[in-house]
C-alpha cells in the first residue's frame, strides 16, 4: 500500500505540475499575494464540517454519551479523515484507525464498525444531494456553463450509482455474504472465520436501522448535507481574499460541482490532480481564467494541510 500511495503521488504530483506551468507563475503567485493575513479565515468552515459530521457519528453510537465523550469523537473524527485523505483506499484508509478508537474507549466491534458503515454512508448521501442541488442550480442561474453540464451530470450520475450501491450491499447481509464466499473459495482467513457471530450482528445492526431508523436517518442525512453546503463558505471567503467576490449561491454551485471532481478522483491520495484539474475547468467555465482556479485550488490544499496537519498531530499524541 505504501508503495502504491507512492507511484500515484508521483503521477499526481506531474500531472499536477504541468497544470502549474501551464498556466503560469506570475499570475498565480499575483492572486496568492491578494490573500494575505485574511487566510485563517479560510480555516473556520471545515471546523464547523468536522463538527457536524462528529454530531452524525455520535449519534450513531449506542449510549454514546456514557462511553465516550465529545471532544474524544471530534478528534476521532480528525485523525481518522486526515489518514483517509492521505492514503489512496477509496476514504476508507482511516476508517480502522477509527474503528480502533472506539475499542479502546469499550465499545463491541460489532457497534463499533456498523457506526462508520452507516456514518459513510449518510455522509455520501449528503454529498449525492449536495451535487444534485449544485447542478440544479447551476441551469437556474448559470445558464452559460450549461455547455459542461452534461459531463457533470455524467459524473454525478456515476457517483450516484457507487452512492446507491453502497447502500444496498449495507442492506443486505454485506458480513455474511463475504464471510461464506471466502469460504466457498478456500480463501477465508482463520481470524475471520471466528469472528463469524460478531459479523452477524454488524448485519444485523445495518438491516435494523435502515428498516427501524429511517426518521433518524433522514434527519442525519440533513446533517451530513448541511456539512457539505458549509464548505460553500470557504468558497465564498476564498473568492472575497482573492478579489473576485461572488453570491453563495455562485458559491454552493461552484463547490458541489467540485466535489464531482473530487469524489471521481477518489483513488488518489488527497485526489491530487483532479481536484485542480476540476477548478480549473470551473474558473474557464464561469470566465475566471485558469490562473484563479489554481490559485483557489493551492489555497484549498493550504486550508487541508492545516488541518489534516492537526489531525495527524493529534494521532501520533495519543499514539
Amino acid at each position: 500500500m505504501r508503495r502504491l500511495t507512492l507511484v500515484l503521488l508521483l503521477i499526481a504530483g506531474i500531472f499536477l505540475f504541468w497544470m502549474l506551468a501551464e498556466v503560469g507563475w506570475a499570475p498565480l503567485r499575483a492572486n496568492l499575494t491578494r490573500v494575505g493575513w485574511g487566510f485563517p479565515l479560510l480555516l473556520l468552515p471545515y471546523g464547523v464540517t468536522t463538527t457536524l459530521d462528529a454530531y452524525t457519528w455520535r449519534r450513531l453510537l449506542p449510549d454514546a454519551g456514557g462511553r465516550v465523550g465529545w471532544w474524544r469523537v471530534w478528534s476521532l473524527r480528525l485523525e481518522g479523515e486526515a489518514l483517509n485523505v492521505l492514503t489512496p483506499t477509496a476514504s476508507l484508509g482511516g476508517e480502522p484507525y477509527k474503528a480502533a478508537g472506539l475499542l479502546n474507549a469499550g465499545y463491541p466491534m460489532e457497534a463499533a464498525l456498523a457506526s462508520l458503515l452507516l456514518h459513510k454512508a449518510l455522509r455520501v448521501v449528503g454529498l449525492f444531494v449536495y451535487i444534485l442541488t449544485g447542478l440544479a442550480l447551476a441551469l437556474l442561474f448559470l445558464p452559460e456553463i450549461s455547455p459542461f453540464l452534461y459531463g457533470l451530470l455524467a459524473g454525478a450520475l456515476v457517483l450516484g450509482l457507487g452512492v446507491a450501491g453502497f447502500i444496498a450491499i449495507q442492506r443486505r447481509q454485506p458480513c455474511q455474504k463475504l464471510v461464506g464466499l471466502l469460504k466457498r473459495l478456500h480463501l477465508c482467513p482463520l481470524a475471520l472465520a471466528a469472528r463469524e457471530a460478531e459479523l452477524r450482528q454488524i448485519d444485523e445492526r445495518l438491516a435494523a436501522f435502515y428498516a427501524e431508523k429511517k426518521g433518524l436517518a433522514l434527519g442525519l442525512v440533513g446533517v451530513q448535507l448541511m456539512g457539505w453546503a458549509v464548505n460553500a463558505l470557504e468558497v465564498w471567503l476564498a473568492f472575497r481574499l482573492l478579489e473576485a467576490p461572488v453570491g453563495l449561491t455562485a458559491a454552493v454551485i461552484w463547490d458541489s460541482l467540485a466535489m464531482i471532481f473530487t469524489g471521481l478522483g477518489f483513488f488518489l491520495p488527497a485526489s491530487l490532480g483532479m481536484q485542480e484539474g476540476g477548478n480549473i475547468l470551473l474558473a474557464v467555465g464561469l470566465k475566471r481564467g485558469a490562473a484563479f482556479g489554481v490559485a483557489f485550488s493551492i489555497l484549498r490544499r493550504l486550508r487541508e494541510a492545516v488541518w489534516m496537519g492537526l489531525g495527524l498531530l493529534l494521532a501520533l499524541r495519543r499514539r
